[in-house]
């Protein structure tokens, strides 16, 4: 399992054996006590940001079940003295005009930021002066071996503006490769008990799909990745495209349906206008009234172990195998999906292939609009 990293200056943060509690953000009552005592200024958690659980009395932790858990009036009371919080304070503010400093640097000179440590400011900059994924990107003369770093995700616009997006940052820390983000398995339960919740309780019921690249080129002319990864399962499929236009997309996702069989929709943080597209495209070449996939927020953070599985992936192909990652793109693919996962315990082949259950043919119908897809939350049963 990963490490954690906590949203306080602690001694303990990123240790593996410490546990980390989410902020009460669905209780604005029980938030204020906790964010008062932190006594941090120009500074709000979001829903990955996390607490160890040295920030606790043991009057407030429970340990009589399973596992270690918060009892309802727990507040962090323990945190360094207020001197060593305001140095803390006044020595990061350097680091971050550093870091900003080195953000419009890079958003210069590279055409996308790198997928482990560039600031956000730099990932809206190199946002907004990359092509848009609705046009065709010139193949250009761009060196693969420089350039085999700077692939990202293609994502809607409109997510880069929300300062909680989990892919580069964590909160206000960068976030290394061995840091997991907090898991979403402990919501409270004001909001289980919300209408506004959707279980994913079988495989291949809701997908997930995202788009990688551009990548080096290959001797194949192929600069980007197709990923379509089932939630409950954790399978993935992967493709290389040559391109990342609706067209190149729906071709793939018709060949994984006609082999898996109907979803019961798909979820990407693809551009609205994109996903638009796809939809339309499908509709015309699988004769379908219904649109299959959904523009959806979560759909890089509700399986995020896959994701970072499926990051690793990519970014050792292009390192290891520049000129040809689309040869080798399927045997790495192979590797996840029969390997044990580290959430379910189980291969993904064995979860989506082993039980019995029989491909559907047609599209699923839905009781309810899509606006309720696009408003839910997803929990993974």
């Amino acid at each position: 399992m990963g490490r954690y990293k906590c949203a306080y200056d602690c001694e303990s943060s990123g240790e593996s054996d410490v546990k980390y509690f989410k902020f009460p953000l669905y209780n604005p009552r029980k938030l204020k006590k906790w964010l008062s005592n932190m006594k941090l200024k120009d500074w709000n958690p979001n829903r990955f940001s996390v607490l160890c659980i040295n920030h606790f009395e043991e009057q407030h932790i429970d340990r009589t079940g399973k596992c270690v858990k918060l009892r309802e009036d727990a507040v962090p009371t323990i945190f360094s003295s207020p001197g060593k919080t305001q140095k803390r304070e006044a020595s990061s503010d350097p680091r971050r005009k550093r870091f900003k400093s080195a953000g419009a640097k890079t958003s210069r000179t590279s055409p996308a930021p790198s997928p482990t440590i560039t600031p956000s400011t730099a990932k809206r900059r190199a946002q907004s002066e990359e092509p848009s994924p609705a046009e065709e990107e010139p193949t250009g003369d761009k060196d693969p071996q420089t350039s085999h770093d700077k692939w990202r995700i293609i994502v809607d616009e409109g997510l880069m503006k929300i300062e909680s997006f989990p892919h580069f940052f964590h909160g206000d820390y960068c976030a290394p490769r061995g840091i997991q983000w907090a898991p979403d398995d402990d919501l409270s339960t004001e909001w289980e008990a919300s209408e506004k919740v959707m279980e994913v309780k079988e495989p291949w019921q809701w997908l997930g799909l995202d788009v990688r690249g551009p990548l080096p080129q290959t001797l194949n002319a192929h600069r980007y990745i197709l990923t379509v990864t089932d939630y409950f399962s954790k399978w993935v499929e992967a493709v290389p495209m040559q391109s990342c236009l609706p067209e190149d997309v729906v071709k793939n996702v018709v060949d994984i349906i006609a082999h898996f069989g109907y979803p019961i929709r798909i979820l990407s943080r693809l551009p609205h206008g994109i996903v638009h597209k796809i939809n339309r495209e499908l509709k015309d070449q699988l004769k379908v009234t219904v649109a299959l996939v959904v523009y959806h927020q979560q759909t890089g953070t509700m399986d995020l172990i896959t994701q970072q599985l499926i990051d690793r992936m990519v970014s050792d192909l292009v390192e290891e195998h520049a000129a040809d990652w689309d040869v080798y793109l399927p045997a790495k693919v192979f590797s996840l999906c029969f390997r044990e996962h580290a959430k379910t315990k189980e291969r993904p082949f064995s979860v989506l292939c082993c039980r019995g259950l029989e491909p559907v043919q047609s599209p699923r119908g839905l009781d309810y609009a899509y606006s309720k897809i696009q408003e839910s939350a997803f929990v993974i049963r």
